[in-house]
């Protein structure tokens, strides 16, 4: 019998293998989850568009999606917190001035996912939602859940977040890509919402996490890392499990049911 009330599972580098699969494994373990009466939450740093094909292979009754700024349960928002326009607007300009122009950036508003993606690239490699847009960012006018935006040195993302109030920053390991979103849009924060709205105990949520953007996550509940996951957030997390390729997931679920 599983003694949590909900199951929260990072996507890249957890629950989505090298191939970014869900294993039959990690499927197979999170149905006899639920069929012991846990719910089944995503959290991750992609937009509900971009993991689409995952929600229809698990269902998830919750999604946590642009890394905490939005929180959906059955469709009921729980959470949402966006940039201002004018926030974005900043963003954009100080991240063409670092890189006279040139710097790629993608932007997920409640009007669609807009990206200044080379003319020249190959569309079909991204994973992206259905909604994509292509805009220059010349003349941008939405307050956005992030923006993400390529830029080389972490010390020019934290400068630019400083500027903007109520706005902050993450990295990802091995990519210049930052995200830009607003301070109180974190999984933890998703989290704690989600205990106030459906009267659950941190302790009775176990998540699942591997990147920076997990760390505060697992330390907010029963927190468990991947074998794969970085040093600080397996030092973070109360247990640690097998990697995302050997199906870590699907392993630490089987031990805890017995």
């Amino acid at each position: 019998m599983l003694d949590y009330k909900l199951i929260v599972l990072d996507l890249d580098g957890t629950l989505l293998n090298s191939k970014k699969e869900i294993s039959e494994g990690n499927l197979a373990a999170l149905k006899r989850a639920r069929e012991s009466g846990a719910l089944i939450a995503f959290s991750t740093a992609r937009s509900a568009g971009a993991m689409r094909e995952y929600i229809a292979a698990v269902q998830p009754d919750i999604l946590i999606s642009n890394g905490g700024a939005l929180v959906e349960h059955n469709g009921e928002v729980l959470f949402n917190r966006q940039l201002s326009a004018e926030s974005v607007r900043h963003i954009i300009k100080r991240c063409f001035e670092l890189s006279d122009g040139k710097c790629e950036i993608t932007i997920e508003t409640d009007y669609g996912y807009f990206w200044n993606y080379k003319p020249d690239c190959d569309f079909s490699r991204y994973e992206t939602p259905d909604n994509v847009q292509h805009n220059d960012f010349t003349d941008f006018n939405c307050s956005a859940y992030k923006v993400t935006a390529e830029v080389e040195r972490e010390e020019d993302a934290l400068k630019i977040a400083a500027e903007i109030p109520d706005c902050g920053t993450l990295s990802f390991r091995s990519e210049i890509w930052r995200r830009f979103a607003h301070t109180e849009a974190t999984k933890r924060n998703a989290l704690e919402h989600i205990c106030g709205c459906l009267s659950i105990k941190p302790k009775e949520i176990l998540a699942f996490g591997d990147d920076y953007n997990d760390l505060e996550m697992l330390e907010y509940c029963t927190g468990v890392a991947m074998g794969n996951a970085l040093p600080e957030v397996k030092a973070a997390a109360e247990f640690v499990t097998d990697t995302n390729d050997n199906d870590g997931v699907a392993k630490f679920i089987g031990e805890i049911q017995g």
